[in-house]
């Protein structure tokens, strides 16, 4: 197959999907695999490469929408582009070979070939709506079920990679902004408690990453033995009960410790505003604390849209695309403090009521 030429961006402008003051998102996740296949760990080079041509053949005649492209053709830079878009996962951008990637127009609906499994089909949605993500993630397995085998057991239901993906292959997530509960000091117990009820709570970039920004991700652990309406209804109802004390734990440390509050604002926007040098780790950290006081109403001029808008413009290949070209570190950290000063100018802080 020769891939379309048009398959290559050199700037990707991706349209985020919006999200609310605490969940920020959420996303469905199907993991699919080819019958008669090896799975892409135990695979070699030209195996995936198959693999990879039966997918995108498949896509192509049912979807012509999408865009295709093998990541075989990407630049470092643009692999890391997408990852930081969470098109892709970490163990994809590092695929050497076989790897690819299929997105709608709209960023609504996209999918992984060749990451752990076959095939990884990703539904997303703003906020909490999960229902709208797996209703895209099922339109796209659909059409492409009725021209792809899947492994499939009438015992075990969808066969993966790894056996704690068995039975549907769903993995339901929603990212969260949880600086309510760091604050309060009740971020560990929830996380255990979270845990306990069989819900993973990983980082922004999902297995293996650490929170950035009082950014996580929780989503559901089991996907054998229930249906894929239970696994949502089950999930749903837990992220529910997490947001209900998300915000009551902003309320009480504004209420119990304004004068804290009021000075942690201070420092994050006097920071942004001044620095000379911003490394992207301490950028996240303090524009965390601007969205909780944009959220909130104590940052005035910006809004939390504008915020997470910021917060995708500071990644590293984000900030080289913008620049259209190759930035050493201390020169993103430069490019990045310029940037947030320009972006942060017109915000300011309301005086917490005393």
């Amino acid at each position: 197959m020769t891939w379309p030429s048009n398959t290559k961006p050199r700037r990707l402008s991706v349209r985020r999907i919006p999200g609310d003051d605490i969940a920020m998102g959420c996303r469905v996740r199907l993991a699919r695999n080819l019958s008669r296949h090896v799975f892409p760990d135990r695979a070699t080079g030209p195996q995936r490469a198959v693999v990879l041509k039966k997918i995108m053949g498949a896509a192509q005649a049912e979807m012509p929408e999408f865009t295709l492209s093998s990541l075989d053709t990407f630049s470092e830079e643009e692999r890391l582009l997408v990852f930081e878009e969470r098109l892709i996962s970490k163990e994809l951008m590092e695929r050497e070979s076989g790897a690819g990637i299929m997105v709608s127009k709209d960023n609504a609906v996209s999918a992984m070939i060749n990451e752990e499994d076959h095939l990884r089909i990703q539904g997303f949605a703003a906020c909490m709506d999960i229902e709208t993500a797996w209703r895209r993630a099922d339109a796209f397995d659909t059409q492409l079920d009725g021209r792809l085998e899947y492994a499939w057991s009438p015992r075990w239901g969808y066969l993966t990679a790894c056996p704690s993906n068995l039975g549907t292959g769903m993995r339901v997530s929603v990212m969260f902004h949880l600086i309510g509960l760091r604050m309060t000091g009740d971020l560990d117990a929830t996380i255990r408690g979270l845990e306990r009820m069989r819900l993973l709570v990983r980082g922004i970039y999902g297995e293996g990453s650490e929170s950035s920004g009082n950014m996580f991700q929780v989503s559901n652990m089991d996907t054998l033995g229930m249906d894929e309406n239970a696994i949502i209804t089950r999930t749903k109802r837990i992220c529910e009960e997490l947001v209900r004390q998300e915000r009551n734990a902003r309320a009480r440390v504004i209420s119990e410790s304004p004068l804290a509050v009021e000075d942690a604002l201070t420092r994050a926007l006097c920071l942004l505003k001044n620095a000379l040098l911003m490394p992207s780790g301490e950028a996240g950290e303090l524009l965390s604390a601007i969205r909780f006081g944009a959220s909130v109403g104590l940052i005035t001029d910006m809004t939390v849209e504008e915020v997470d808008r910021l917060m995708m413009r500071i990644q590293p290949a984000h900030l080289q695309n913008e620049m259209a070209m190759t930035l050493s570190s201390e020169q993103r950290d430069e490019f990045r403090a310029v940037l947030l000063t320009a972006q942060l100018a017109k915000a300011n802080l309301r005086k917490v009521r005393r």
